[in-house]
C-alpha cells in the first residue's frame, strides 16, 4: 500500500489525511516521503516538541500567528477572548524570504494533527491565499495532514470553548472551513507493527471505537493486580499528568542512595527552553532505570524510543547502562536535537537552516512517564493506573504503547466512563475514507496531474503581458535609447508569441496522446518523448531569443542614474526568466526528468555592469554629440570628454574626434617649448589654464594626457 499512498500524494493534487492506529508506521512514510519527493515541501507541527521530532518547525513560527483563538468571521468580537478575520490580517506583514518561500512551497505537511485545532488551519488558509494572492484553498497548496485522531485531542482552553463552539462543530483539524468542499481523502493505515498478538489488537480496536465487549473487558481486567510491585524486571509508571510522574522519578531517585551525578545539555543558537526534547540537566545514579527517548540510528540498532535500560556506571563523563535484554554494558552517545527553519535557495529549492541545537543524552528517569510524552513509545512492560483523570483517548494511547497484553499491569480498573468514542471521528473518517479508491483515483489522476505540472511550466502566455509593462517602462524613462529599446521589444515580441503559438499547439497534441493513452492506442513512452523534446526546446528558445539578449539589454542601463524604476521594471521581468528557465532545469513527468542534462547551463540574471564610460563610448559611437550624450545620461559635459578621454588615452579613439585641430596644435607647441621641459610646474591644471586660457579644464586634462602618452 505504501507505493500507491506515496503515488498519491506525489503525483495528484489532492489533500489527503493519512492516519492509523498507534504502531502503524506514520511516521515511518513521513520520514520516507520527505527523501523521495521531488515536491517542494516543509513539515510542521502543532507543538514545538512534536515539531522537533518531526524534523519541522511549528505552523506558529511558521506563519507568524499570535497564540489567541481564531475566528472567522468579520463581525466585531471582544478581543481578549480571541480574533476575527481583520485582526488576524494585521499579522501577514512577511519578511521578503518568507513570502518567497511560501510561494514557491508545493505540499505542506501537518505532523500530529490530532492535536491541531480547526481555527488555526483556517488562519493558515487564509495566510496561504494572502500570500500567494491566490483565491483557492490554502493558496493553492497540496496539504498531507498526518496523525490519529483517536489519540491526544486539541486543546481548548474552557475561555475560548464557548467562543469556538459559536462557530466550530468541534475543535478537530477537519472541521476547519479550510477543508469544506475541499474533497479531502482519508487513508488509514492498517497493518500494526508494534502488536502482533491478535486478541490484544481486537481489545486495542474496541477501546478505540468506544465500544469494549463484555468477553473482552473481562480479559482486559486479567490484568488488574492492584498490589503488584515491580522486582527484577522494569515496568515504567504510566501516568496521567507530569506531576505525578516528577514525583514518582523523584522519589525512586531518591531511594537509591549514592551520589548524584549531573549532566548538562549543550544549548547552540536559537533553541527556545519550551522546546528541549529533554531535561536541560539530567540527574542519574548508579541503579537508576531509564529508558531511551531516540531510536539508534547507528549500523548497531542497540535501542529504540522507549527500550529500558539500567544505569550501572557513571562518572563526570561517562554513561554506562545494561540495557534492557542484553547482557553487556553499553557506553551512551550524546545525540542532537535540531531547531530549523525553511529557506530558499539561489535556485528556489527549499533549505533546511539549522537555527540552533540540544545535546544531550537521549535518555530521561523512566520509573514513570506522562502519556502524553509516552506517544510514539513503544515499551515491554507497563504499569497503568487508567482512573478518571484520564481524558479521552488516552486509555487507548495508554495500552497501545505495550508490545503485549502479558506486559501490562493495571492499577486500577478502567471504568467505562472514560472508554468512549468521538462520534465526529468515527463520522468523519468513515466519509472521506479512500483506502479501496487509491487505485481508481491514481489511474483517473495520476497522468493527467503531471501532464498539467509540465504544461504550467512550460506555459510561457505570462511572456506576453510582462514584455509590454517593460516597452511601457521604457517608453516612460527619459534615459533609455529609445530606438534600441524599440528594436529589442519588436524582437522579443516577435519571439515570445511565436512561443505561445507552439505552446498552444504542444498543449493540444499532448492532452490528444493523453486521451489515446487512457484508450490504450497509444504508450505512455511516446508522451515522455514528446514533453522532452518540449521542455529541451523551450529552454533552448527563450534562453537564446528572450532571456540573453534582454540579459545584454540590462546590462548596459544597470545602476545608470536616474534610471532605477525602469531598472526595477527590467529586473522583474528578467527574474521571472531566469526562474522560468531553472524550472524547466527540475521538471520531471511522474518520476522521468525531462531536461537533457548536456543541455545544462547555470542561468542567471547576474550582469557584469557595463563600465560607465563604455556605455558613452557606444553612445558617441552611435553617432551623438557629446552634449547630447551629456543630456542623455544626465551628466556633465566635463564627464562625458573624461570618459571618452580614457579611450583617446589606450588609442582606441582619434583625439582629433573630440577635440578641435587648433586646439591639438596650440597644446602640441606648448607642450614641445614648455611642458616638456619642466613637466613638474603643469601638474596642476590651473598652471595649464593660465597658459591655455583659450581652453577648458577638461580638454587641458585630456591633451596632458594624451601628449605625455604619445
Amino acid at each position: 500500500m505504501n507505493n500507491n499512498l506515496f503515488d498519491l500524494v506525489e503525483n495528484t493534487s489532492r489533500n489527503i489525511f493519512l492516519t492509523g492506529k498507534a504502531g502503524t508506521g506514520k511516521t515511518t512514510f513521513l520520514n520516507n516521503f520527505v527523501k523521495k519527493t521531488h515536491k517542494k515541501h516543509i513539515v510542521v507541527a502543532p507543538t514545538g516538541i512534536a515539531a522537533i521530532n518531526a524534523g519541522g518547525v511549528t505552523i506558529h513560527s511558521m506563519f507568524g500567528f499570535p497564540l489567541r483563538t481564531f475566528i472567522p468571521t468579520l463581525d466585531r468580537i471582544d478581543g481578549n477572548l480571541a480574533m476575527n478575520i481583520p485582526d488576524l490580517i494585521q499579522h501577514f506583514r512577511y519578511r521578503k524570504d518568507k513570502l518567497k518561500l511560501l510561494r514557491e512551497v508545493e505540499i505542506i505537511i501537518i505532523d500530529e494533527v490530532s492535536m491541531l485545532r480547526a481555527d488555526v488551519l483556517d488562519m493558515m488558509d487564509f495566510s496561504l491565499r494572502h500570500i500567494r494572492r491566490n483565491p483557492n484553498k490554502f493558496g493553492g497548496v497540496q496539504m498531507l495532514f498526518i496523525g490519529d485522531l483517536y489519540q491526544l485531542p486539541p486543546v481548548v482552553r474552557d475561555e475560548n470553548e464557548y467562543m469556538m463552539k459559536k462557530y466550530y462543530t468541534s475543535p478537530f483539524f477537519f472541521d476547519a472551513f479550510a477543508l469544506k468542499e475541499t474533497n479531502l481523502l482519508t487513508i488509514e493505515l492498517t497493518e500494526v507493527f508494534r502488536q502482533k498478538d491478535e486478541e490484544f489488537l481486537e481489545i486495542l480496536n474496541e477501546i478505540r471505537d468506544g465500544n469494549l465487549s463484555k468477553e473482552h473487558y473481562d480479559k482486559l481486567h486479567e490484568r488488574y493486580i492492584p498490589d503488584f510491585e515491580p522486582k527484577e524486571e522494569a515496568y515504567v509508571y504510566l501516568s496521567s499528568h507530569n506531576r505525578i510522574s516528577d514525583d514518582i522519578n523523584a522519589k525512586k531517585l531518591n531511594e537509591l542512595g549514592g551520589k548524584s551525578y549531573f549532566y548538562k545539555a549543550n544549548v547552540v543558537g536559537d533553541f527556545r527552553d519550551n522546546q528541549f526534547p529533554n531535561e536541560e540537566t539530567l540527574e542519574l545514579k548508579i541503579g537508576a532505570q531509564i529508558m531511551f527517548i531516540r531510536n539508534d540510528a547507528t549500523q548497531e540498532k542497540k535501542y529504540f524510543n522507549g527500550k529500558l535500560a539500567e544505569v550501572v556506571d557513571l562518572d563526570d563523563d561517562e554513561i554506562w547502562v545494561r540495557i534492557d535484554g542484553d547482557d553487556d554494558d553499553y557506553k551512551l552517545k550524546k545525540e542532537v536535537w535540531e531547531q530549523k527553519k525553511y529557506t530558499l535557495d539561489t535556485e528556489k529549492n527549499i533549505k533546511e537552516e539549522v537555527l540552533g541545537s540540544f545535546e544531550q543524552y537521549p535518555i530521561r528517569l523512566a520509573w514513570a512517564v506522562t502519556i502524553h510524552k509516552s506517544q510514539g513509545l513503544t515499551f515491554d512492560r507497563l504499569m497503568i493506573d487508567a482512573g478518571k483523570s484520564f481524558a479521552s483517548g488516552q486509555v487507548y494511547v495508554a495500552l497501545s504503547r505495550c508490545r503485549t497484553l502479558e506486559g501490562i499491569v493495571l492499577k486500577s480498573k478502567i471504568s467505562s466512563d472514560v472508554i468512549f468514542s468521538d462520534k465526529r471521528v468515527a463520522q468523519f473518517q468513515d466519509s472521506t475514507n479512500a483506502n479501496d479508491q487509491i487505485e481508481e483515483i491514481l489511474h483517473s489522476e495520476k497522468y493527467d496531474y503531471s501532464i498539467r505540472k509540465v504544461l504550467r511550466y512550460l506555459d510561457t502566455s505570462w511572456m506576453k503581458q510582462s514584455l509590454e509593462t517593460w516597452n511601457n517602462a521604457s517608453k516612460e524613462s527619459k534615459f533609455v535609447n529609445q530606438q534600441n529599446a524599440y528594436q529589442l521589444y519588436f524582437a522579443l515580441k516577435t519571439s515570445v508569441e511565436n512561443l505561445n503559438e507552439i505552446y498552444l499547439k504542444f498543449e493540444k497534441i499532448i492532452w490528444q496522446k493523453s486521451k489515446k493513452f487512457i484508450q490504450s492506442q497509444v504508450n505512455w513512452q511516446e508522451i515522455e518523448s514528446k514533453a522532452e523534446g518540449a521542455v529541451n526546446f523551450f529552454f533552448g528558445k527563450v534562453k537564446e531569443e528572450v532571456f540573453k539578449p534582454f540579459k545584454e539589454f540590462y546590462a548596459e542601463t544597470k545602476g545608470v542614474k536616474g534610471m532605477k524604476q525602469y531598472n526595477d521594471d527590467t529586473r522583474t521581468f528578467l527574474d521571472d526568466l531566469e526562474e522560468y528557465l531553472n524550472d524547466l532545469k527540475n521538471v520531471h513527468l511522474l518520476d522521468k526528468p525531462l531536461f537533457d542534462q548536456k543541455n545544462d547551463e547555470k542561468i542567471s540574471v547576474k550582469v557584469v555592469k557595463i563600465p560607465t564610460q563604455n556605455i558613452t563610448f557606444q553612445l558617441f559611437e552611435q553617432g551623438k554629440s557629446i552634449g547630447e550624450i551629456a543630456k542623455e545620461r544626465g551628466v556633465l559635459v566635463q564627464t562625458i570628454f573624461g570618459h571618452l578621454g580614457k579611450f583617446v588615452e589606450n588609442g582606441q579613439l582619434e583625439i582629433e574626434r573630440i577635440i578641435a585641430k587648433e586646439y591639438i596644435q596650440d597644446f602640441e607647441i606648448f607642450y614641445k617649448t614648455k611642458f616638456i621641459e619642466n613637466p613638474e610646474q603643469y601638474e596642476s591644471l590651473n598652471e595649464l589654464k593660465r597658459e591655455l586660457p583659450h581652453m577648458e579644464f577638461h580638454e587641458l586634462r585630456v591633451l596632458r594626457d594624451y601628449f605625455s602618452r604619445k
